[in-house]
């Protein structure tokens, strides 16, 4: 799981500049916990009061990989975020940017702050690629916590292979309580334990799920007949002992998301044993 300390402070050596550094001191102060360095603030014009939105980034895109090394952005590229997100906040804008993960703090009460969601466009450009983030917004005093929970949500993103786009909380909140260690991710896991023989049957499995059960679509999406969608959700019930229907489409959607995000953990991402898991079925 990806944490401050080990992913996220890697220094940017081209970027050894007075302001950079500064920025960085700046940002790292917050993410500990710690307090507005105030006379930073000024000097940079960065609007202090209120709140920040923490953007925690990963430089890939789950959708398209299919290694598991993740990509590298160079420090020239990692220098033009920093100029494209000045640009658009009208002041320099604390953030620690690593070659494969970044954590960015942007005022709530800047002009990216109230649209956040432009964020996303402008750091696919400045990155010359596809990324993946989570925004939380937080109080000064809960910056630390919120970037936790962000970078723990855009694990859940990577691990799922979610398409690249910006997430909130909202949009990532059920994939994250699912998949949180215990004994019932343990046990969703087991559900689909017999299956582990038949990748194909996990496949149709999940494309039947992402298609909200319906059989032509999902035929459609997997190339094959209707009848052998139905043949495979006959064994998968044989199988499992759990019906395929749509008064077990949570339990199925569960289990598809905790045994993902586990296999995550040792398997190279976007291997095609790990499909990837759609939003969950609709009420």
């Amino acid at each position: 799981m990806l944490t401050i300390d080990e992913n996220l402070c890697t220094p940017v050596h081209s970027e050894g500049s007075t302001t950079a550094a500064a920025l960085n001191e700046f940002a790292m102060s917050l993410l500990s916990g710690g307090h507005i360095n105030l006379s930073v603030a000024r000097h940079f014009q960065i609007p202090a009061a209120g709140s920040f939105v923490v953007v925690a980034t990963a430089f890939s895109s789950p959708d398209v990989a299919t290694t598991d090394r993740p990509t590298v952005v160079p420090d020239a590229w990692l220098a033009d975020i920093r100029r494209c997100l000045a640009a658009e906040c009208g002041f320099p804008v604390p953030a620690l940017l690593g070659p494969t993960h970044a954590t960015i703090l942007i005022p709530g009460s800047s002009v990216l702050g109230r649209r956040i969601g432009d964020i996303h466009p402008l750091l696919c450009a400045a990155a010359r690629h596809a990324i993946t983030a989570v925004a939380i917004e937080s109080e000064n005093e809960s910056i630390s916590a919120a970037a936790e929970t962000a970078h723990e949500l855009l694990d859940v993103a990577i691990r799922l292979r979610k398409k690249s786009r910006l997430y909130s909380m909202d949009q990532l909140a059920l994939e994250y309580q699912i998949t949180r260690p215990g004994p019932g991710r343990d046990r969703l896991v087991s559900v689909l334990e017999p299956l582990e023989e038949y990748p194909e049957l996990i496949q149709t499995l999940a494309e039947f799920v992402s298609q909200g059960f319906d059989r032509q679509r999902s035929a459609r999406r997997l190339c094959v007949h209707v009848n052998t969608i139905d043949y495979r959700m006959r064994r998968i019930s044989s199988l499992t002992g759990l019906p395929v229907s749509h008064g077990t489409r949570w339990r199925l959607f569960a289990a598809l998301t905790a045994r993902a995000f586990v296999r995550g953990e040792h398997c190279q991402r976007g291997s095609a044993d790990i499909p990837a898991v759609a939003d969950g079925p609709e009420y």
